[in-house]
């Protein structure tokens, strides 16, 4: 695992430089002043970003799937993504400064999670994948319901929530790639230690209770961790959905892994899958760009209907 990880790690750098390379604006046509402003300023955090989403959301993929015990878990199937871009757009909409941003989707995506899980309890106490899965989505459609209000309310804002709903990485800054990356750093370094509980939680409730597992303290605890980092990139990139299911599940197609040699190997996937999936949005018919969120929905529908289609396939089995 180490060396497919360094392997993975050397690809990154080298599409990541590429990336940085090829864009709209031909750089040979250019003075250096103007190009170094373009790779430096525009191209380098818009690809650092890209990396740290990538891999925000690809980790919090593998920490729901686990706790919940169901492969179609992320932040968008469990409303979470939902609920944050409209926390951002409400944000946006009433001139808050910019720090206000990730907080409203933090208690927003943070508020969505506990309203699917306690229904879900309410209505399957065995925490069925395809009960959480509908109650997710349809809080979700919910929450996009709310967000199309705002837009009538508030016509001023619309290509800001546009932005929003459409997931873009426009714009991004060294500002709030560092606050994104540290916290994608700390939670990953916090799920990490806790690879054993993970790996005991998948075992089931009742035999990682057992071995020594605290499962009604771990289990949200565990949640909340892997729900920030995503909810805060969230809050400034808008809507980039189903990276949290596509990325481990494919890993776990070819091969079954413990949760750590997983988590690491789908953040370094997520980072790159991010990178190519904003690098052809932003060239394929340059100078307009195609949202980044817009282009991941594109490539990662059909491979989720296979998963879903293998599932099935294993399941009559």
């Amino acid at each position: 695992m180490n060396r497919h990880a360094a392997v993975l790690f050397l690809v990154i750098l080298m599409t990541a430089a590429l990336s940085l390379l090829i864009g709209s604006a031909d750089l040979f046509e250019l003075t250096r002043t103007q190009w170094q402003n373009i790779i430096f300023n525009i191209r380098l955090p818009r690809v650092l970003s890209a990396a740290v989403l990538g891999a925000t959301l690809a980790m919090s993929g593998v920490v729901f799937q686990v706790v919940l015990r169901n492969p179609m878990a992320d932040s968008f199937t469990l409303g979470m993504a939902n609920a944050a871009v409209l926390g951002s757009a409400a944000a946006v909409t009433t001139t808050l400064p910019l720090f206000a941003r990730p907080l409203f989707s933090i208690i927003a995506g943070l508020l969505a999670l506990f309203i699917v899980l306690a229904a879900a309890r309410r209505l399957d106490t065995a925490y069925r994948p395809e009960t959480l899965i509908i109650i997710g989505v349809l809080l979700g459609a919910m929450m996009s319901g709310v967000l199309y209000i705002i837009v009538l309310i508030a016509p001023a804002q619309t290509e800001s929530i546009a932005r929003y709903m459409f997931g873009s990485l426009s714009g991004s800054s060294y500002e709030v790639l560092l606050l994104t990356a540290a916290l994608a750093l700390l939670s990953g370094i916090i799920l990490h230690r806790s690879g054993r509980a993970l790996d005991l939680l998948n075992l089931g409730d009742a035999r990682a209770y057992s071995l020594g597992v605290d499962v009604k303290k771990v289990r949200p605890l565990l949640l909340i961790t892997a729900s920030i980092p995503p909810l805060v990139a969230i809050s400034f990139t808008g809507m980039v959905a189903l990276v949290g299911i596509i990325v481990p599940q494919m890993i776990l197609y070819f091969r079954p892994l413990m949760f750590r040699p997983l988590l690491i190997l789908s953040a370094l996937y997520g980072a790159l899958y991010i990178i190519i999936v904003d690098t052809v949005g932003r060239t394929i018919i340059a100078p307009i760009q195609i949202p980044t969120g817009v282009m991941v929905m594109i490539s990662a529908v059909p491979l989720f209907i296979f998963l879903m289609y293998k599932r099935v396939l294993v399941s009559r089995r």
